[in-house]
């Protein structure tokens, strides 16, 4: 007996059902992407700064499978992460500074830093912990410094950064390790420590 076939409009119908169900399944896939990478960011930003990927998964309340068959490895999954930060920072590094005067822009530029480097601290800490072995993160690290150090440059008056001792202090003292130390090995508040980069880099410009 042969098959019927089917009519046009029958094959439409069942070519939009197929359509309907692979764009579910797109969107499923998209949604449980999402949630892997949030659950790794909060557990970083709450304090784990090595999160495995079972307690990605528990976090996500997905399989730890899951996990793997959305990101090959950890790798893959902290390029993800460092998408989505900068996502959500480059907006605040690229705002426009208001003040005038090259000193007046230096320490608006600081609290902006100082502001930053707060949110971003525990992300830097959990970088470094894997910066030996993982060539994307070495890459990351060291282009955040070099813009850092450039975006610096455009601030200082020419004379300060050809006085290299100089400049590089104040690199050093602007930079998020500095902020890490002042914050978690000093136990400063987040006002104080911004207040003595402030003063301290007052000093050596003045």
């Amino acid at each position: 007996m042969a098959t019927p076939q089917k009519t046009p409009a029958a094959a439409q119908s069942t070519l939009a059902s197929t359509s309907d169900v692979r764009d579910g399944r797109f969107d499923r896939s998209i949604k449980t992407r999402a949630k892997i990478v949030a659950a790794f960011i909060n557990l970083v930003g709450s304090g784990n700064p090595a999160p495995t990927a079972e307690q990605i998964a528990v976090h996500a309340k997905v399989g730890q499978r899951t996990v793997f068959r959305h990101f090959d490895d950890m790798e893959t999954l902290e390029r993800e992460i460092t998408s989505s930060l900068d996502a959500v920072m480059m907006p605040m590094v690229l705002k426009p500074l208001t003040a005038v005067g090259w000193n007046e822009r230096l320490l608006e530029s600081i609290e902006r830093r100082c502001e930053i480097f707060d949110r971003i601290a525990p992300y830097h800490v959990a970088a470094q912990m894997r910066v030996h072995g993982s060539a994307h993160i070495r890459a990351r690290v060291a282009h955040a410094a070099a813009l850092q150090r450039e975006g610096l440059k455009q601030l200082l008056p020419p004379a300060l950064v050809a006085d290299q001792p100089l400049f590089e202090a104040v690199a050093l003292l602007l930079s998020v390790d500095a902020w890490v130390r002042l914050r978690s090995l000093q136990g400063l508040s987040a006002a104080l420590a911004t207040d003595t980069i402030k003063r301290a880099i007052q000093k050596l410009v003045s």
